[in-house]
């Protein structure tokens, strides 16, 4: 299993993405799962993609925040998603990404890609 973090700024009114998991021919990839964490609960949408298709779509009152209580050693929440399986190929050449699509309250991802090399 690997990892790769990313972080992603929301812009209000907008959908901004993160750089993505790029699957090559030489290194192809399943993303297994988003380990996620938003930054404040404003109804706005986590995303992810495979190129133009929309694999996952959740709003972010489901997700797990660790800013609420301003505390950097707070305990993973029991009751919201830190998880997301996908367990999808990324065809080589594609690329999965994640992103926040904020309305007039913008919010923050951080987290990390799960997956595994198929070669």
């Amino acid at each position: 299993m690997f990892y790769k973090s990313f972080s992603v700024t929301g812009e209000a009114n907008k959908t901004v993405m993160d750089s993505g998991l790029i699957s090559t021919i030489e290194e192809p990839k399943i993303i297994k799962a988003v380990l996620i964490d938003v930054s404040a609960y404003q109804g706005n949408i986590l995303e992810g993609w495979i190129e133009t298709e929309r694999i996952l779509s959740i709003e972010d009152r489901v997700l797990n925040t660790s800013h609420i209580i301003a505390v950097d050693h707070c305990a993973v929440s029991t009751t919201k998603i830190v998880r997301i399986p996908i367990d999808e190929a990324i065809k080589p050449g594609m690329i999965f990404k994640i992103g926040i699509n904020c309305g007039a309250a913008p919010s923050n991802i951080t987290g990390a890609y799960e997956y595994i090399r198929t070669v």
